[in-house]
């Protein structure tokens, strides 16, 4: 074991000599079974995410000719061969001796793209520390995982499925108009052995993805976990899972693999999304939103010394029916709440706006100049307290206290509040960064539910909105 630790961190820095002297990449993340695993397990699939700030052919060459250069013998596995896959999607070169590069390279562009397009995968790649560059959340956070994405994936998966049937698989890879990147798409023939584990690949990732979901876990649970955390659920079909258990005895070569394969497998999606559906349409939701614009929605701190009325009309927003609604003590909120359906109404103190003190009426350049301390303390990432007022871990043990006691889960429930509240929500639901909350710029109406099932709950903020916040905490906001 420890001989193997040894080549692995051989490894890890000749992939680090190779990227490093290069200006032009961001990041470079090595991910998946390589990094997780104790050993060298994974050596026949290093993935690793490099991220560049603009590709061309140029830099995209540059990075396959630095890996090339590696020697397996610099290594100390003298006997392995060194292969690159540039390609994206899931081919492996797992036969024989080799130790395959799979270079996953990406511009900033390009990442954003793919995390809109493909958020389980990246939000898998940001449980990774960079070796090189800022991490991948700092790139484009993913933010969070919601039951609409599983949801939407169903096409993709269908398409996947038919590919398999008929005996290919489909990736992509770069082609390039001079120096210029274009993503073409291609076809490998396939084998039993690879109908096998695209079936197994299927119905785990949809397993364990949708765990991550409703109990919005980073981690993925160990397979025998997994298996026992879906047994609890009535709901779900239990030859399904015994399916799934029998796909994993294969791959660990405890049994032999099962019989019509790709039937089984469509009678899984099919029933896994009727399973998602039934759960969705059971749960309770409690919407968070901000409130009304008012007229001192000026640029200057508005708190709670200073109790404007909202400039809309009153008019009905949603049809949508809550039994019950909260709002602050303050006018905008309590106004807001009235333009919603709400059968029952609840004032909580808890829900106020941030005070900020001495603050009150400021903008940032007032701010600066009568109490500059608190410019540097936020320079610092550190989180200080208005003059004469509160600090954002005041608002947060307030609404957690709310959210604890006060909050009635079990119901259809709107909370109508206020900008630093919602910044403090999203990081309790979502584990934010704390030094980067300030960044998060909801505006009003705007906010996220929270769907209730059980003990388990989904976060599912609408597309515009988590593409908003996610641009906000990205690098491209630096």
């Amino acid at each position: 074991m420890r001989q193997f630790k040894e080549i692995k961190k051989r490894l890890i820095n000749e992939i680090l000599s190779a990227v490093s002297s290069k200006t032009f990449i961001v990041s470079t993340t090595i991910v998946g079974s390589f990094m997780n695993s104790p050993g060298i397990e994974g050596i026949s699939d290093i993935d690793i995410v490099i991220i560049v700030d603009e590709l061309t052919k140029s830099k995209f060459e540059n990075i396959n000719n630095s890996f090339k250069k590696i020697l397996s013998s610099q290594i100390g596995l003298n006997d392995f061969d060194i292969l690159i896959n540039n390609t994206f999607g899931p081919l492996k070169f797992d036969n024989g001796k080799n130790i395959v590069f799979h270079l996953m390279i990406y511009d900033i562009k390009g990442h954003i793209d793919h995390v809109e397009q493909s958020p389980f995968t990246c939000f898998s790649w940001e449980n990774f520390k960079p070796i090189h560059g800022i991490s991948l959340r700092e790139v484009y956070p993913v933010l969070n995982l919601q039951i609409k994405d599983i949801t939407d994936s169903r096409r993709g998966i269908s398409s996947y499925i038919k590919d398999v049937e008929n005996g290919v698989i489909t990736y992509r890879k770069y082609s390039f108009i001079k120096e210029n990147p274009i993503v073409i798409k291609d076809e490998l023939k396939l084998d039993s052995k690879h109908i096998l584990e695209y079936s197994y690949h299927i119905t785990y990732n949809l397993l364990n993805n949708f765990y991550k979901i409703i109990t919005r876990e980073v981690d993925s649970l160990e397979i025998k976990k997994l298996i026992l955390f879906y047994l609890n659920f009535e709901l779900f079909p239990r030859n399904n899972i015994n399916f799934f258990n029998d796909l994993f005895l294969w791959k660990r070569k405890q049994s032999s693999p099962p019989r019509g394969v790709m039937e089984k497998t469509k009678l899984f999606v099919s029933d896994f999304f009727s399973f998602v559906q039934t759960i969705k349409s059971s749960t309770n939701i409690t919407s968070f939103r901000r409130h009304e614009k008012t007229e001192l929605n000026d640029g200057s701190f508005l708190g709670i010394k200073r109790d404007p009325s909202i400039i809309e009309d009153s008019k009905k927003i949603s049809d949508f029916k809550y039994q019950i609604g909260y709002h602050s003590e303050l006018k905008r909120s309590k106004e807001t709440i009235l333009r919603f359906n709400v059968s029952s109404i609840i004032e909580s103190s808890l829900l106020n706006e941030i005070d900020y003190g001495l603050a009150e009426g400021m903008d940032i350049v007032k701010l600066s100049l009568n109490f500059p301390d608190i410019i540097s303390y936020w320079g610092e990432k550190e989180d200080p307290k208005f003059p004469e007022g509160e600090c954002q871990n005041d608002v947060l043990i307030r609404i957690r206290k709310f959210l604890n006691k006060d909050l009635e889960t079990n119901k259809n429930c709107l909370i109508i509040t206020h900008l630093v509240v919602l910044r403090m929500l999203l990081f309790h639901y979502l584990k934010l960064d704390f030094k980067n909350l300030f960044k998060i710029r909801l505006e009003h109406l705007e906010g996220f539910d929270v769907l209730n099932f059980n003990k388990f709950q989904s976060v599912e903020i609408s597309n515009e909105t988590r593409e908003m916040i996610r641009k906000q905490l990205s690098i491209i906001n630096d």
